[in-house]
């Protein structure tokens, strides 16, 4: 009996974890590239801007402040602020990516041939398609 329940245990994982999923998700077109890149630009420009300040910020608290106390604080503020204005980079870079994938994308309609089997063998026949090209 408890290799029955081990067994069922085991198919029933094992089915939920190779099985196709449901929904495909969204479809990719220019609209979804243009607001990916709008969302990365935006992000990038936080991450620019927060990075800026806070460096700077600890730079002049840092000049004014007392030798006496430590300046690891400080240090570690600034080492942030320009890990963070570094951060952007690939941001901006990959928001101009996602730009430039949505003015390549194109959708138009297609005639293709296609080979159809009759009863005295292949004939051809044309039918409408409708094409998306992504420039990648």
């Amino acid at each position: 009996m408890r290799n029955f329940f081990i067994s069922t245990i085991l198919i029933l994982i094992s089915t939920s974890l190779f099985c196709q999923q449901s929904d495909i998700g969204q479809p990719v077109t220019e609209n979804s590239y243009l607001q990916k890149s709008k969302n990365q630009k935006t992000t990038a420009w936080i991450l620019l801007g927060a990075g800026f300040v806070l460096s700077v910020g600890a730079a002049v608290a840092d000049v004014g402040s007392d030798w006496t106390k430590s300046e690891t604080p400080y240090l570690v503020a600034i080492v942030t602020g320009c890990a963070s204005m570094l951060g952007s980079v690939p941001l901006f870079i990959a928001a101009g990516r996602n730009k430039r994938k949505a003015k390549n994308a194109a959708a138009y309609f297609k005639i293709q041939l296609n080979r159809v089997p009759t009863n005295t063998g292949l004939a051809l026949h044309s039918t409408s398609t409708l094409s998306l090209k992504l420039g990648f």
